[in-house]
Formats: structure tokens, sequence, C-alpha cells
């Protein structure tokens, strides 16, 4: 662990300008310094490096501790979870590496240097995630996984150098599903008396609260690719508002498993004396759900508080309510009024 914080602190310190000017902004003003603010670089470097840090103690506290472990292997982990948690990986990457350009363009960094080290902060993070599903017996390290971090981080830094903003964001929205109450029976070994309810399987899958609703709820959460048509369009369109976006996004339901309708009620038991469970797949069908609907860009709308400038960029990984139309791989087409 001390290599790699000191490794993350290289990162910062030899890529970043060396140059720094005497007239500089104050230290806690939200205002980018124009040249390398040395203070804020090292605040900068401190505060990631702690966030990391105390990811990494978290993550292996309650991920690595508490899950048996292997030696180091991979997985081919593509076809599960109707790729919901790929979507998951674009997003964070994404957003990783956007909040780490944030931060080193307030210390001054320049916009092209910025941008790289957001792309090599994300990567850096997410590649310590899969090292640790890695060396964990019921996962492994995911290559396809590894593609959808790189495509994330891609995706920032690729607009951030061809166009120098973001005209395609990355977003997301949830919101919590209820269940049946009935209670669903084993299907072995024969003669069993336990019992579930979706809700429970749900609960014990997914967890509770606002980080597993929103970060690994796959029948609750919906990712997002939110277009601002303005900024492609020739003159920049002035009849088209800064900030309407148009949203392309992916969701799914009936997800209870990884693949199929089958699970087992301890994931660590071995042999026939496990418990399991199994949902009628026409009642439950597994289900890819894509939608269509408006955003708004916050960062476009022209805030002049500096303040409330921060806060809407921050809150912008969000995406905002808005009607939706619905389409989903078993033919349905559904409108909605207001979908989050």
């Amino acid at each position: 662990m001390i290599r790699t914080f000191f490794a993350l602190f290289l990162l910062f310190f030899f890529l970043a300008p060396v140059r720094q000017q005497a007239q500089q902004p104050a230290f806690f003003s939200l205002q980018p310094a124009d040249t390398l603010h040395k203070p804020r670089l090292w605040a900068a470097v401190g505060t990631g490096t702690a966030i990391y840090g105390t990811a990494l103690v978290w993550m292996h506290r309650s991920w690595v501790s508490n899950n048996p472990s292997d030696n180091f292997h991979t997985i081919n982990d593509l076809g599960d979870w109707n790729q919901m948690d790929k979507m998951g990986h674009w997003f964070l990457s994404y957003s990783q590496s956007r909040w780490l350009y944030a931060g080193v363009r307030w210390a001054g960094v320049k916009p092209r240097k910025a941008a790289w080290l957001g792309f090599a902060g994300s990567q850096l993070m997410m590649s310590t995630l899969e090292m640790f599903d890695g060396y964990a017996s019921d996962w492994g390290f995911s290559w396809s996984d590894a593609g959808f971090n790189l495509l994330g981080s891609g995706m920032f830094v690729a607009q951030e150098i061809g166009w120098g903003e973001q005209r395609i964001t990355m977003k997301v929205s949830a919101w919590p599903g209820t269940y049946p109450s009935e209670q669903i029976y084993p299907v072995s070994p024969a003669g069993s008396d336990g019992s579930t309810t979706l809700q429970q399987r749900s609960d014990a899958l997914y967890g509770t609260g606002p980080v597993g609703l929103f970060l690994k709820n796959y029948n609750a959460t919906t990712v997002w690719a939110s277009v601002n048509p303005r900024s492609f369009l020739p003159g920049r369109a002035a009849w088209l508002p800064r900030w309407l976006n148009v949203a392309v996004g992916m969701g799914a339901d009936n997800l209870f498993a990884g693949q199929g309708y089958e699970w087992k009620a301890n994931p660590n038991c071995e042999g026939a004396d496990c418990e399991r469970y199994r949902l009628d797949a026409e009642r439950y069908p597994r289900t890819r759900q894509f939608y269509l609907s408006f955003d708004v860009d916050l960062t476009r709308l022209g805030i002049r508080n500096r303040f409330l400038r921060t806060l809407a960029g921050a809150v912008n990984m969000i995406k905002i309510p808005a009607p939706a139309l619905e389409f989903t791989d078993r033919g349905a087409v559904r409108f909605h009024p207001v979908f989050f």
C-alpha cells in the first residue's frame, strides 16, 4: 500500500507544471488558479491519497476479509447481470476522471495535463478494485471490467483534449423498486423448511441505503449517456438552449442472480445440502430496458455564483427527472411522464 501511495504522489508531482507566479487566488477560494498553486496541489494530493487509502482499507475489510480468497485468477463475466455492472464501471471511471480533473485544475495544472491526470488517477483506483477481485474465490480479475474502466476514462480524456469540453456526459439515476411480499420456498434440498422473499433477496444481494441503490442495485439503477446537441451543431445553434441535453439510458429488471434464475441461500455453501431458490422465468423475466429522455446539463446554465456553479458541477452526475420513452428487449414500449 505504501508503494501505491508513493506512486500516486510521483504521478501528481512530476506530471504537474513546476512554475508558479506571485499572483495567486486565495487558498480557500473556489476560483481555479491560472498557474500552479503549490499549496493547493499538495492539498489535492494529500486529500486524494487519504480518500484512496481509506477506500482501500474499507474495501479490504468489508469485501476481501469477508469473502474466501484464492490465488490471483481471471474470470469472464461479460454475460453477467445483463451488463449492468459494466455500465457501472463505465460511469464510475468517467466520473472519477472528471472529479480528479476538477481537483488538479483548481490547483493550477494546465488543462491537457489535468485531463491525463484524471485519466491516470481513475485507472489507478479502478484497477485496484479489480486486483482485489482477482484474489476473491467467488470472483476474479475481469478483463471486461478493465475494458469498461478504460472506456469511461478514455471517453473523458478524449473529449477534453479533442473538444475542450464534455459534450457527452455519463450520468446515473435510481429509484427503489417494490417487490411482491409472497414467500419463496427452496427447490432443493427436499424437505427444507426455509423461505425468503424477493425483498429479502434484493437486500442481501444489493444492500440497502443510497450507496447501494445508486451503485449496486441493478434492478433500480439506470446509466445514461447525456448528449448536448447544441455543441455538435454548426454555429452552436443559437435557437437551442445551451443546457438542453438528450439522454439515452440502459437499465434492467428481475436480476436476482448473475445469470439465470437460481441462487443459493448461502453463496459459500457447497454440495447437495445447500438451499437453492429458483424464480419462475415467465413471471419474472430478466429484461433489458433502454430509455430516451431529456436532460439538463447543469454546468451550462450560466450560473454566476462560483459556489453554486461548483455545486451544480458536482450534482451533474445525476440525471434530471424528465419524461422518458422506454423500450425493452422483450418488445414492450412504455411512456413515463416522469422517470428517474
